[in-house]
């Protein structure tokens, strides 16, 4: 168990670093992201406004953040658990529970329904 959590621990301190990097090179205008989904459809994918939500938090802009997508809350506060909570599950060995894969699975059917909903009313 503690090599699966130093494993973890790791993984996780390499992908903070590489988020770093990335923030600094967003934050500099020295690099963009596009989003392809909406390059070959023309539509907004329900992630499409993100990378200017979290350039908006980090200047302090919480509802700036809401502007750029109204889901965004919601969605880092889902992928966050869902990261601990698998983080957890592969530390510990144990399999996900039926309550978790019915909420994992109710978030991606939310994630959905407003990837298509923000298309309609144009959002």
């Amino acid at each position: 168990m503690k090599r699966r959590a130093l494993s973890i621990t790791l993984l996780y301190a390499a992908l903070a670093a590489a988020a770093s990097v990335l923030l600094f090179f967003l934050q500099s205008g020295g690099f963009n992201f596009i989003c392809v989904f909406r390059e070959l459809t023309g539509l907004r994918c329900p992630g499409c406004g993100n990378t200017n939500a979290v350039l908006a938090v980090l200047r302090g802009d919480f509802i700036g953040a809401a502007n750029c997508n109204i889901m965004f809350y919601p969605e880092v506060i889902s992928a966050a658990a869902f990261i601990i909570y698998l983080s957890y599950l592969y530390v510990s060995g144990k399999r996900a529970s039926k309550h978790a894969s019915a909420a994992a699975a109710a978030a991606v059917l939310a994630v959905l329904v407003w990837g298509i909903v923000r298309n309609i009313i144009n959002i």
